[in-house]
């Protein structure tokens, strides 16, 4: 099922039990939070992706898009069989630019700025470079278009966190002017732990779950030349 801006809103409102106009919470509120789920989501849970980069003669850095993580694969030159992929090395090493077959990855360091990819060797006009990659999930930000990209079966941890999120509001509000003639303050710093606490269990437990040889071990064959401590 594809989830809008609305759907995911309306599933927070009734996890919430705001349900009746005018509401508790203002729908940029609700908004932000869920912007803020989706990007706490993506660190643990990144979508991959697909880049293709269109090769200029002997231009050797590339421009890569905005919100990627790691890189998984590069196919450089695209279209051989079996596919050719680059090895990752740092742009330091001495080697680099003289020996073929490498690339390097540059992350972005600000809101401002974007990853490079670089690889050793100088390509020619009409060749590309396929990027597999893991990025951020989409941000919400239009209530017609924006379709939420994560996993359905992880709804829940987006509904989860603007619970924790709306809880933490409250106990903040009542902290910063409390009544000294209730235990109003203490009961709802309670309920954000609470709502904290159930998030991230859910969160542990679908990263048990869903992350890959979560719980296998790594075979490590030795050879000769390895020592046994």
């Amino acid at each position: 099922m594809a989830y809008k801006r609305p759907d995911v809103r309306a599933l927070c409102r009734r996890r919430l039990g705001d349900l009746t106009s005018p509401y508790k919470w203002t729908d940029d509120q609700v908004n932000q939070w869920i912007n803020d789920s989706i990007s706490a989501y993506s660190i643990h849970f990144p979508q991959t992706l697909s880049n293709t980069i269109n090769c200029t003669d002997d231009v050797r850095d590339y421009a890569l898009p905005a919100g990627i993580m790691q890189i998984r694969s590069v196919e450089y030159p695209d279209g051989e069989d079996p596919p050719e992929y680059l090895y990752r090395r740092e742009i330091t090493h001495p080697d680099f630019w003289e020996v073929d077959g490498f690339y390097a990855f540059k992350a972005a360091t600000t809101n401002k700025s974007i990853g490079t990819l670089y690889i050793s060797e100088e390509p020619s006009t009409g060749e590309d470079i396929i990027v597999i990659y893991d990025g951020e999930h989409t941000y919400m930000d239009d209530d017609d278009t924006d379709e939420l990209t994560v996993m359905e079966r992880h709804l829940d941890l987006i509904i989860l966190y603007v619970r924790m999120a709306a809880y933490q509001e409250l106990a903040t509000t009542e902290s910063a002017n409390p009544d000294p003639t209730t235990l109003m303050s203490g009961t709802l710093e309670l309920n954000a732990f609470r709502a904290s606490r159930e998030y991230r269990i859910a969160l542990a437990a679908f990263l048990k779950k869903d992350t890959p040889n979560s719980s296998a071990f790594a075979q490590w064959n030795m050879d000769t030349h390895d020592r046994i401590y």
